[in-house]
Parts: C-alpha cells; structure tokens; sequence
C-alpha cells in the first residue's frame, strides 16, 4: 500500500521534464488554433552534423546514418502491410481501469481529437475475427515466473485473463498517432510512473559491474526510445491539414490519403536538438528491426494467415500483402542483425535481467489503462504490448522458430511501422522545417 501511494504522491519531475523540453517553444502556442508559415533556416542542422553517427550503445550494429537510408526503402512496404485488413484493425479493451490511481476519461469527440472510434465487427472480414484483447501481454508474461525482483509499486502476480468481451476493433488507419492535445500533469503523471518503475536492482557485483550498467541501461533506453517515437508523431502529425496543401502528403509517412496534418517545426526542433533522445529512438528501432527479422518464418510459414475473401479465399490485396511481406523481409534491415543479443547475453546476470525487463514491461504495459486520452491509451497499449513481445523474441527463441499469435503480429508490425516513420521524420521534418515554419495563430 505504501509503495502504491508513492506512486500516487510523487512528484511528477520527469514528466514534467519532457514537458517542459518538449514545448518550451510552444508558449502562447494553441493547440487547436489556426497555423502559419515561413520561411525558415534553423531546422536542418540535426542532419547536417550527425550523419554516419554510430550508436556505441544498445549493442546496436548499424550507424544511424545506415539505417536511415535503408529506412527509405522499407516505409511505402509498412505504409501497405498495416492498411491491409489484417494488421489494420487492432482489438482492445480501452476500459479497463487504472489499478494504480483513479483516472477518469478527460476528452470528447466534441471537444477535441482524444476520442477514438471504434469498429462495428460486422465490418471485419469472418475470417480476420479475434476473440481476444490484442494487447494482452498476460498469457506471454504467464511462462515467466514471479520474480521477487518485480518494479516498485506495482503487484507481483499475473492474473490470466479470459477472452474479453469488451474489446473493441479499433482502425488504426482512420485513427492514426497523431496530435490529440493530451498534455500536462495526467500524461506526465503515466511517463513519471514508466521511468520511475524501470530501474532494475539485485544483480550480482562483481568486477564486471561496468557491463552490467550498460545491459540495465538497456531498459531505460528502449522505453525512452518509444516516449521519443510518440512525441515524434505529435510533432510531425500536429495540426490537421484542410486544405490537403501540407508537405507531408508527398513524403510517404502517411498511409491514408484523407488523412493529413501539417507538423509543430518549433516541437520537432526541441525533440532533435536532444542527441539522447534521437539515439535512443535508434536504438529501440534496431531492437523492434531485430525482433521482426527472427519471425520471419512465422510471418511467411501459410499466406492463408492473411485470406480476407468469402470462406477463407485469398483476394487480390491478400496476394499483394504477402508479396510486401516477403519484400519487407528481403530488405537489408531485415538481412542483418541489428540487435547484438548474444554480445548482451556475454554479461553475467544477463538471464536474470531479461526476466525482470520483461516484467517491468508487463507493468508498462497495465499503466497505459491510466491515460486518459482514448486515442493515446490505444496507441500506447499496442506499442508496450509489441515491446513486451519484442522482448520475449529478441531475448527467447531461436531464429526462425518464434510463434506469434494474431494480437502480437498486429502490434509488432504497426510498431515497426511507426518507429520507421519516426526515423524517417528525422530528416524529413528537418527538410520540411528548413523551408517551412508552422506555428499556430490564436
């Protein structure tokens, strides 16, 4: 009890921390307000003076400037996969209640972009139909056993959890991570409780205690990478475009064309100018490419996975989806090992600590029912859940025998999907902010 109320009373500087980062330059800034822009000059330096940096942590093998540029080759194939019925429609309880303090829903469609809307099943093809909450990470989390070295303030034991009746089809397409005005104390209250719940204690000391600092660095890196993806979309995806006018439309990091926004280039330019951040964005996407590589053969082993026709029949957009599929996997991020697992694994204690990762992210992945905004709770609930499977293949099976159920493949796909548009964003935002500016008009 007393670790819950800490959790309840603790000061949110961390949170606040990003806020204060992240939109220092959004001051008089109304986030529903009309936009303007000019020219500008000040954007673009991030590219100039980092290109070819090599990520030394993370046990990452590509330099940054490596992975951005194959990052151009694979994003039109993500933009594909995930607007196919498949991977497009997400199942979720966005209900649940927040077991940590009470959070009560704060948006309305009326009011601004929180709200969410949700899918009528009948509109699912039969055979695309799944009878569980997609972003459950129970029944994975279940093969762990308890470990006493549990996160802080947060319970020890996993319940299995049933089929659930209140999830609900979510189209991730027609509500794409984007700007929804959820900020302040609430959302800093959720990433206070995230960071403050990922340090891992109780390894061995011995002589290698520098090794081991870099492997439980690892977790604060890969959870910091994310935080850094979704401020990505916020920044990129911030203002709605009306007019149809906006840059980004020619850019490939949309994947409805009814769907468009102009970026916040003030927000950007805070998120890049901090070298951590865009490091740890590379790091979590080496780490998500990794984890997609080693289930190639789950995602290529029966093309019927994806069939959408009448009694099971594979329809045209069923044969091309297989085809991006098998393109996405012969791409050079998919062909090499981005992620260093066995290096990782050289430190002792290393076992014990991917235990406990897995476990800190099972947490991660129960606060994201205490967002109030529906349509970040969605997003959040996908994107810990595909972590928490990243983790278990990364760190589990060999290469080639992973198995995947239906809710792990949507969301490890369609977090590839936005962790390569963010790295994308890196450089696009910088070519769009040099010349343009967009700020916002009261």
């Amino acid at each position: 009890m007393l670790k819950m109320r800490l959790l309840i009373v603790v000061p949110v500087l961390l949170g606040l921390v990003w806020q204060i980062l992240l939109r220092a330059e959004l001051d008089g800034v109304s986030f529903f307000g009309m936009y303007i822009s000019a020219n500008n000059s000040g954007a673009g330096s991030y590219v100039r003076t980092k290109k070819g940096n090599a990520l030394k942590e993370g046990f990452c093998s590509l330099t940054m400037d490596e992975v951005s540029q194959n990052t151009e080759g694979i994003t039109g194939l993500l933009n594909n996969i995930t607007s196919h019925p498949y991977f497009r429609y997400f199942k979720v309880n966005l209900d649940r209640e927040c077991r940590y303090w009470v959070a009560e829903a704060s948006c309305t469609c009326d009011s601004n972009g929180c709200q969410i809307c949700t899918c009528d099943d009948s509109g699912i093809p039969e055979t695309l139909k799944y009878p569980y909450d997609m972003s459950d990470v129970s029944a994975v989390e279940r093969r762990t056993a308890p470990d006493k070295h549990a996160a802080k303030g947060f319970e020890d034991e996993i319940k299995p959890i049933d089929p659930d009746r209140d999830a609900t089809y979510v189209d991730l397409l027609q509500n794409p991570e984007a700007n929804t005005g959820y900020s302040g104390p609430k959302a800093a209250r959720v990433w206070q409780a995230v960071y403050d719940n990922c340090n891992i204690d109780g390894l061995p000391s011995n002589d290698t205690a520098g090794v081991e600092n870099r492997e439980k660095a690892l977790l604060r890196q890969l959870l910091s990478g994310l935080h850094t993806s979704i401020t990505m979309h916020v920044a990129a995806f911030f203002y709605n475009d009306t007019k149809g006018d906006s840059p980004l439309r020619s850019l490939g990091v949309l994947n409805n064309p009814n769907i468009s926004f102009y970026p916040n280039c003030g927000m950007f330019r805070r998120i890049v100018k901090n070298d951590e951040f865009i490091r740890n964005l590379f790091v979590v996407y080496q780490f998500v490419l990794r984890a997609v590589a080693k289930t190639k053969r789950a995602f290529l082993a029966n093309s019927s996975l994806y069939n959408s026709g009448f009694n099971g029949a594979a329809t045209d957009g069923d044969v091309r989806l297989y085809s991006n599929i098998g393109e996405l996997f012969s791409s050079k991020l998919f062909r090499v090992a981005t992620f260093d697992e066995q290096k990782f694994f050289e430190s002792p204690g290393a076992h014990l600590l991917v235990r406990q990762m897995k476990r800190v992210v099972h947490n991660v992945t129960t606060l994201m029912d205490c967002v109030t905004c529906e349509k970040c709770r969605a997003w959040g609930k996908l994107e810990t859940a595909a972590l928490a499977t990243a983790l278990k293949i990364v760190f589990g099976s060999a290469e080639n025998v992973v198995e995947l159920n239906r809710g792990e493949r949507v969301a490890l796909i369609n977090f590839a999907r936005q962790l390569a548009i963010s790295v994308k964003n890196v450089r696009s935002l910088a070519a769009v902010c040099e010349k343009f500016n967009y700020t916002a008009m009261s």
